[in-house]
């Protein structure tokens, strides 16, 4: 008896086909229209029309105070006023503020004793200033679209840099985002795969630091999952397609899938800027290599010019984790670390003071004397001076 082919076989593999390929059109379908909706809700801008991206790299910016250089397409900000600020600024081609709604300042090097502003000139001559946050060692986007004096015609930008420097900041370029939505789309699709660098919960999730924060991307996928899966309901419901248990999970790994590829494209580039930094290098060149390797170099330097002896070292900086991992390197010395000096009459003769990314202390060569404070003052001898770091020992 030949075996006979069940007559719906051909056209139920077709309906099956039908149905997997609905999950992907539902997950896409999903993400358009949440775009849709999130680009109506917070576009301040226009859809359509408007001025193109303006972009400068940082060696376009000169300094107006404190120190600094260009070097290749960067801009490096060595030092800073005795007041603790530097000015890098830009005067480009006068522009409308209107066109632009999103200010891009692409810096390195910076350190959590550091604050950072945006500053702009209208051409009526009046200043504003901005301050611009900094998270996972970059700066974050500022949308400025909405400030009221983001108005008229823009002749001047600029960074202002206050604080503390413990090492030189590169501020590699400035761009502004076009306020039209078919010109900032691209630097917003970007944003989504921006490197996140590595931080402290790198080893479980990327942060999505380097994004617009409001829609981090699992947020973003799970109300994407959600609609899809309401989507499906709402056509089963209406008899479009048949219920398949197998379809709606299929809709959750692919968003699961969307993550973790970002998820590992983000773990590639990270190792690679990793090799960069540390490959083939020796245990004190990768020290030096590192985001603290001005701390590391200049403890090295301390450390060759003590004694064996046990003598106290006095430690101060105005940066946390300056001093807590400098105390580290200087140990097992008897290292007392602070943020500010304490009164003269509390140090003592062979007492060591080392001074790292400190503001507010002079010292006058002429008289050896090491001032600070509300008139306190000491007798030292100078050991070593670099980049406004410095060694002394009491008299």
């Amino acid at each position: 008896m030949p075996i006979q082919l069940e007559p719906h076989s051909a056209p139920s593999k077709k309906i099956l086909r039908q149905e997997w390929l609905a999950a992907p059109l539902l997950f896409f379908a999903s993400a358009l229209i949440l775009s849709l909706v999130y680009l109506q809700h917070s576009w301040p801008g226009k859809w359509i029309g408007g001025a193109k991206p303006l972009s400068w790299n940082g060696a376009a910016l000169a300094m107006n105070k404190g120190q600094g250089y260009s070097d290749q397409d960067k801009l490096v900000i060595k030092a800073l006023t005795d007041q603790g600020i530097a000015v890098a600024s830009l005067s480009p081609p006068a522009f409308q503020a209107e066109n632009y709604s999103t200010i891009l300042w692409a810096v390195s090097g910076a350190t959590p004793s550091v604050e950072m502003e945006f500053l702009w000139r209208t051409a009526d001559n009046r200043v504003f200033v901005r301050p611009l946050v900094w998270a996972a060692n970059t700066l974050e986007p500022l949308e400025i679209a909405e400030d009221e004096n983001w108005r008229g015609q823009i002749i001047d930008l600029a960074i202002i840099v206050k604080g503390t420097l413990a090492a030189p900041i590169l501020v590699n370029g400035v761009s502004l985002e076009s306020a039209s939505l078919p010109g900032a789309l691209p630097n917003m699709v970007k944003k989504w795969f921006a490197l996140d660098r590595w931080q402290g919960t790198s080893i479980n999730f990327v942060d999505g630091d380097a994004i617009d924060k409001n829609v981090p991307p699992v947020l973003a996928i799970a109300a994407i999952i959600l609609l899809a899966l309401a989507l499906n309901l709402i056509l089963t419901i209406t008899k479009v397609i048949p219920l398949n248990i197998a379809m709606l999970w299929g809709m959750v790994f692919l968003g699961w899938f969307i993550l973790d590829i970002r998820w590992q494209a983000n773990l590639f580039q990270q190792l690679e800027l990793t090799h960069q930094q540390f490959a083939g290098k020796t245990w004190e060149g990768k020290h030096l290599a590192a985001e603290d390797g001005a701390l590391f170099d200049f403890m090295k330097k301390v450390k060759a010019k003590l004694p064996p002896a046990t003598s106290r070292i006095l430690y101060f900086s105005d940066d946390a984790y300056s001093r807590g991992k400098g105390a580290y390197h200087l140990y097992p010395h008897n290292v007392l670390a602070r943020n500010d000096l304490p009164l003269a009459s509390q140090i003592k003769t062979g007492d060591y003071i080392a001074l790292f990314a400190k503001k507010s202390v002079k010292y006058d060569r002429s008289h050896q004397l090491l001032m600070w404070g509300d008139g306190q003052s000491i007798k030292v001898d100078l050991l070593f001076l670099a980049e406004g770091n410095a060694l002394f020992k009491v008299r």
